[in-house]
């Protein structure tokens, strides 16, 4: 991948995070960048173009992360605190994640950014509610509802709660994020992780 593809990536998923799908243009990368208009038509032709390729970035991220969490060992629990500590890292910088982004704008976007993002909200479910369940066998997680439910229930509080963190504070999302780890937890399960590592 060339590098200037590379930085325009990167820029746009910044201004998706911050200002919103429809609240940017080229104009905004081009600028920051110091390049003209046309060369980032040259690596996207479209605004579309380039949020589909912002999110395939994305799904790809997060299946190597998958990937490196089972080649390393890691067992339900961390795999789940790994993944949270994501939206830790979103609240820190005060950004909301993409799918809490882009799925405000959803009936704007183009059909295959649609099905890009609902290819990555559905992966992500699935290997939450894999996690759940395992963990759950192992003793790990406690829960009376469904895994799939679960799951659900646990990637909507993550994304929303960015989002109130934006009206109320970062230490909203803190709450929200330690409320996650305990409704869940069993002996063992650590739920001040998240906290002593943000204060």
């Amino acid at each position: 991948m060339s590098v200037t593809r590379e930085k325009i990536l990167e820029l746009g998923e910044e201004l998706i995070l911050t200002k919103g799908y429809n609240g940017f243009s080229y104009q905004d990368i081009s600028t920051v960048m110091g390049i003209k208009n046309a060369a980032v038509h040259y690596y996207f032709p479209s605004k579309e173009t380039l949020g589909a390729s912002i999110l395939k970035t994305n799904i790809q991220r997060f299946e190597e992360m998958v990937e490196n969490m089972q080649n390393r060992g890691f067992d339900e629990r961390h795999q789940l605190e790994a993944f949270m500590k994501l939206y830790l890292k979103s609240n820190r910088e005060s950004k909301i994640c993409i799918i809490g982004s882009l799925g405000t704008d959803v009936n704007t976007l183009s059909e295959p950014m649609q099905q890009e993002l609902q290819k990555m909200v559905e992966r992500i479910l699935t290997w939450l509610t894999e996690i759940l369940e395992k963990g759950k066998q192992k003793e790990l997680f406690q829960f009376r509802i469904s895994a799939n439910d679960q799951a659900i229930q646990i990637l909507s509080s993550l994304v929303a709660g960015l989002q109130l963190a934006r009206i109320l504070g970062k230490q909203a999302f803190k709450s929200i994020h330690q409320s996650i780890l305990e409704e869940i937890a069993t002996s063992g399960l650590n739920t001040d992780e998240g906290k002593n590592s943000q204060s």
